[in-house]
């Protein structure tokens, strides 16, 4: 009998431990867009696992696509989600509700000069522009249609107020609507975000529209941004130290030139629908085609000068449009500490001031390694 009771306990201990684990096992989840470039690192995250070597024992991560960038937000916003990707616009909005839930910016996704959604389309049938001065003529009393409160938004109205443009219709449309009525010829000309861009333009896409002018043309850069819960951080540091190492090597991941074949098949997965030779170009190509500086864009993981100019520009430009009620987001939103010491303890050296971990040079469409 007492052999028995001890085989008893010693079952019910292991049992015990068992239950106490499943308990202390946390699970949480990480917001992004497939549909967009600056997600394609978080893709890489969950598919090679890497968060797995960098999270704390006990917790497990599970990543939602979502096709628009609102049900990512609104999601944090609920406390479903610890964790978002977004552009500048949409993070600034989110951030910016802080009576609803305290949201921080902890890193950069990638920037560029406006090669990813600070972009002119035009119909396909519209003139040749020897320079944006001559394009701005023939935008004149168009219909022209951007998603309202985006980057894309801001570049638009930045480049009618630089060379006084009149359109003859400004129209609020998702890039889904965009995409839709340059089939349709209803509209002249646009602004959207990767990779719908290339995927309805000349150069590789469907050829109903053409890229004519980028954010250097008014001096618009484009900007990811990594969001996160402040509770999370507070409460779950280790695990929040140890998504931003797994981000890290995500980005360092994609930036290597070798393992950008393998880095579109993974994102092919979850941009259902796009052709790879889309998806490639969409962040590996040289967009404009004529553009002369060939860098695509480059990544910083923590914020440097430029990504914090642009974050601090972004907020007067939506109080102002009456998107937000506050015209400067709260001192503690813009916090890269966290991502700063993981970026040290990783013992990476910068690249250089601009881009701490590397650029992107964009590449012919010829070039594209995928057929289709």
């Amino acid at each position: 009998m007492k052999r028995i009771s001890l085989l008893l306990c010693a079952v019910f201990l292991l049992a015990l431990g068992s239950v106490q684990g499943a308990v202390a096992a946390q699970k949480f989840t990480i917001g992004f867009q497939p549909y967009d470039t600056i997600s394609y690192q978080v893709i890489v995250n969950a598919e090679l696992g890497l968060w797995k070597k960098y999270m704390p024992a006990g917790y497990e991560l599970e990543f939602s696509p979502a096709l628009q960038g609102t049900i990512v937000a609104n999601n944090m916003l609920a406390g479903k989600a610890v964790a978002g990707y977004m552009s500048v616009m949409p993070a600034t909005i989110l951030c910016s509700k802080d009576q609803q839930a305290h949201i921080k910016m902890v890193g950069t996704l990638g920037m560029s000069e406006g090669t990813r959604c600070s972009l002119v389309l035009v119909r396909k049938d519209a003139p040749e522009f020897k320079n944006n001065e001559e394009l701005a003529k023939w935008l004149n009393g168009k219909v022209i249609a951007a998603p309202k409160g985006s980057a894309s938004d801001q570049y638009l109205r930045r480049f009618f107020e630089r060379y006084n443009v009149k359109p003859g219709e400004y129209l609020n449309q998702s890039i889904e609507v965009i995409a839709t009525n340059f089939r349709t010829k209803k509209l002249d000309a646009a602004s959207a975000w990767e990779p719908t861009l290339s995927r309805i333009a000349d150069d590789v896409g469907e050829g109903i529209a053409r890229i004519v002018a980028d954010g250097s043309a008014c001096d618009n850069p484009d900007l990811g941004i990594l969001v996160m819960r402040e509770d999370f951080i507070k409460d779950h540091p280790e695990a929040a130290k140890g998504y931003l190492r797994s981000e890290l090597e995500a980005q360092r991941f994609l930036l290597d030139p070798a393992n950008q074949v393998q880095v579109i098949d993974m994102v092919s997965k979850y941009a259902t629908g796009i052709p790879k030779k889309v998806l490639w170009y969409s962040i590996y190509g040289k967009v404009p085609a004529d553009r002369e500086n060939p860098v695509r864009e480059w990544k910083s993981f923590y914020f440097n000068e430029q990504e914090l100019a642009n974050i601090k520009a972004v907020a007067p430009f939506l109080h102002q449009e009456k998107v937000i009620a506050v015209p400067a987001l709260q001192d503690w939103v813009v916090d890269d500490s966290l991502a700063r010491a993981v970026f040290k303890d990783a013992g990476y050296t910068p690249v250089d001031a601009k881009a701490t971990l590397g650029y992107i040079y964009g590449k012919k469409a010829e070039e594209c390694p995928f057929k289709e």
